[in-house]
């Protein structure tokens, strides 16, 4: 990279990748605004600013226009058994007159490239399409749920004396209250991502008009038990009469509990509020507690979305990094168009063949070794990507032993256990050579509790 931030990269038809600086960050994502058909005054550029690292965001030059962009954020993970570095990509546009120029796959060689360089072995984004994404090896890795309900038919099925007491508090208390509660939860929930003080700051607590829209102002309480906080709501309410009385909405942002009593005491609270006709959210598990809670559960209207996608960026390191419930041995051949470096016969081992499963709170590590490329060449034979990688190789093996063949994208959406191989050989996903061979991926992929993502970058 030169002193004007131009980095040396291969584009199509002469375009230049510059890498942005705080003093022409608005100019270099200009493109994205004009892609989303947005526009952000002088306020909002003031206010939101310092939440992108300029250093991570790069931007296509055509002369001295800036035609596309993308960024990215540095993340933990939270995966079953521990957590990864993953990079996030955001902050994606391509001005409509540059689009089908090959330009948004030089901006992903670019940011993917750079993840890997930085130890981030995964890369995760919230898609705007989803299509655009699976040609870059990206998986769907948690679902998203969200509701909307009356709140006259908000009953629970079952009576609860409280536990704590619920405080409103100003986005100075909330950010010293809030993120210790988060934390406690992110590192139990795979696909929570950490977040900076940063993030809470401009991404969850701050309100103002232009980020309200019609959903009116922001609130913040916290739930104390015996003096200390162990669970919080964000919301919005609109407020609205007519000449029957008060018909407000009330929108969740997020719902945090440090167990699931305290969780299900917050969703009360908010449930019961007064001069409220209905509540609605979003980003929940995709089966949310709630839903059982309620005494009619069909009202509470849950529908669901994509959340979280997936990509893995180092195979092995990925797959070593996360945790085991079953013990066995299985093995992948891996189709990966975009990061060839993954593209082979994997084998994951995690006990001897038939141990059964894995004792209750107890979690089986993985040995993650290369076995062939997809071509059928055997490790040894001088042309062994898995050695190229810098990894173990494993016994010599055929392809035609690989027990499921899959592409990288859907290895990423089974990543987290959020998505079984089941499922995907439904939906003609995922081909099973050896017979039994799914079974055994669900049985070691199962993940404590169920995937989901409630923080959106």
């Amino acid at each position: 990279m030169d002193d004007t931030g131009r980095i040396d990269a291969v584009m199509p038809d002469g375009l230049v990748l510059r890498r942005a600086t705080k003093e022409t960050l608005r100019t270099a994502l200009s493109p994205l605004l004009t892609a989303f058909a947005d526009s952000w005054s002088d306020q909002e550029w003031t206010d939101r600013g310092d939440a992108y690292d300029p250093v991570r965001v790069v931007t296509a030059w055509e002369g001295d226009e800036p035609v596309a962009c993308a960024g990215a954020e540095g993340f933990r993970l939270t995966v079953p058994g521990g957590e990864v570095a993953a990079g996030g990509l955001t902050l994606v546009g391509v001005k409509p007159t540059h689009r089908r120029r090959g330009i948004l796959r030089a901006l992903m060689r670019q940011q993917l490239d750079e993840y890997r360089a930085r130890g981030e072995i995964v890369s995760v984004l919230w898609a705007s399409e989803g299509a655009i994404y699976q040609r870059f090896g990206y998986g769907l890795a948690t679902l998203s749920a969200a509701f909307e309900i009356d709140r006259s038919r908000a009953s629970f099925l079952r009576p609860s004396d409280p536990i704590g007491r619920m405080r409103i508090v100003d986005v100075d208390e909330a950010s010293r209250l809030f993120p210790g509660v988060y934390e406690h939860v992110r590192t139990r929930v795979p696909g929570s991502l950490t977040r900076d003080e940063t993030t809470w700051r401009l991404g969850l607590l701050f309100d103002a008009p232009y980020l309200a829209g019609e959903q009116g102002p922001k609130f913040l309480a916290v739930h104390e038990t015996d003096g200390a906080p162990d669970g919080y709501v964000i919301y919005r309410v609109k407020a609205s009469w007519d000449g029957r009385g008060p018909k407000s909405e009330v929108t969740v942002r997020e719902v945090a509990g440090a167990t699931p009593e305290v969780e299900l005491e917050v969703w009360r609270w908010v449930l019961d509020l007064d001069l409220v006709a209905r509540v609605s959210g979003d980003k929940l598990p995709p089966f949310p507690p709630l839903l059982l809670a309620l005494a009619e559960p069909r009202r509470l209207g849950v529908t669901l979305g994509d959340g979280l996608w997936l990509r893995l960026l180092d195979l092995p390191a990925a797959l070593e990094a996360r945790r085991y419930a079953a013990s066995g041995v299985l093995t992948l051949r891996v189709a990966d168009d975009f990061c060839p470096w993954n593209r082979g016969t994997w084998r994951i081992e995690t006990g001897e063949p038939g141990a059964g499963p894995v004792p209750a709170g107890a979690r089986r590590s993985a040995r993650v070794t290369f076995v062939a490329d997809l071509e059928g060449d055997l490790v040894g034979d001088g042309r062994d990507a898995g050695a190229a990688a810098g990894r173990d190789a494993g016994p010599a093996a055929r392809p035609d032993e690989a027990d499921i063949d899959l592409d990288v994208a859907d290895l990423g959406a089974a990543y987290l256990g959020g998505v079984r191989f089941a499922d995907l050989r439904a939906a003609g996903r995922v081909r099973e050579v050896r017979p039994g061979s799914v079974e055994l991926a669900d049985a070691m992929f199962l993940p404590d509790r169920t995937p989901a993502c409630s923080t959106m970058f």
